[in-house]
């Protein structure tokens, strides 16, 4: 079986990265496992992650960025399938890894990602937007087979695999957020497939305040023109405002089934601070750098970068 490398950037996850790390070295898997912890934590993880057979690298936190330390950490790892996973999740299923990875008996697969499923406790609103976003059927897109729908195209790595000649020849870009979207996309205009596997289950979900889903969605609509630039992934705003007042409909419908009915008047202001993040990082081109960084959460990443993304790697 092919040599598989898991690359986990982790800051202050004391309380969930040694379970994870268990579950990772206890899953059924035939071929070697590789994992290299990119730590910029000071609390108990480094101490935690030492106990296991990993390799350690120092990360500043000031030089992380999502897109180019996955790179550096792939680069520093010999597996024919790179990994990249949120090191809050949650795998229950010991087979996660063979599933995730069985894909790839299709050398037109670039990369994988699996379903997630919200952990215990989680608000409504993000239970029915994870539930929303990962469904329980399994799919498969390319350009190809004409499969995106009005050129929308997704990609997590909080739960993911790629394959190494793959990324070698496209490297994750390096954006303030969604760069495993950004990534995909140029897989796909490369002529590869990508997966989504119903069955490689990880658990995973947010608590947000409202000041967290402010800034997580301002980044969120910074990157959405670098995403979307392309005529073929195209994404106008008629079909914005259409999707989100029915993701809003659905959303404030399941809570009525489900029991959840006086959190909706907190809903709606949560809904209406997500929109409005959205719309003002997708203006964030006209805005000074101490308003972006004022707006967005990563706020170093103007300290390095002129815009949401740089172009030429």
């Amino acid at each position: 079986m092919p040599k598989v490398s898991f690359i986990l950037p982790t800051r202050n996850v004391e309380k969930y990265i040694g379970p994870l790390l268990e579950t990772i070295f206890s899953q059924e898997y035939d071929g070697d496992i590789e994992v290299l912890i990119m730590d910029s934590s000071d609390d108990r993880t480094p101490e935690i992650v030492k106990g296991f057979p990993i390799k350690y690298v120092w990360v500043e936190p000031d030089d992380y960025n999502y897109g180019r330390t996955r790179n550096e950490g792939a680069a520093m790892t010999g597996g024919d399938f790179l990994v990249f996973l949120s090191t809050d999740v949650e795998i229950r299923d010991k087979r996660w890894l063979s599933k995730l990875t069985g894909h790839f008996s299709d050398p037109e697969v670039a990369g994988v990602y699996g379903r997630q499923l919200p952990k215990e406790g989680a608000p409504p609103m993000e239970q029915f937007f994870i539930l929303q976003t990962y469904p329980a059927e399994s799919n498969s897109f390319s350009l190809k087979e004409g499969k995106l729908r009005k050129g929308i195209v997704f990609f997590s790595n909080t739960n993911s695999a790629i394959r190494r000649s793959v990324w070698e020849q496209i490297k994750i870009p390096e954006m303030l957020k969604s760069e495993d979207q950004e990534w995909a996309k140029r897989a796909l205009l490369a002529g590869y497939k990508i997966v989504y596997d119903s069955e490689a289950v990880v658990y995973h979900s947010h608590k947000y305040s409202l000041k967290g889903v402010f800034h997580e969605y301002f980044d969120s609509g910074a990157v959405v023109p670098v995403i979307h630039r392309e005529e073929k992934f195209k994404y106008s705003m008629k079909y914005f405002l259409i999707d989100g007042l029915k993701f809003i409909s659905e959303e404030y419908k399941f809570m009525l089934k489900n029991g959840y009915g006086h959190w909706i008047p907190y809903a709606i202001f949560y809904d209406l601070t997500k929109f409005l993040g959205t719309f003002l990082g997708s203006k964030q081109k006209y805005m000074p750098i101490w308003m972006k960084k004022l707006l967005c959460k990563k706020r170093n990443h103007w300290d390095k970068y002129n815009d949401v993304i740089k172009e030429g790697t």
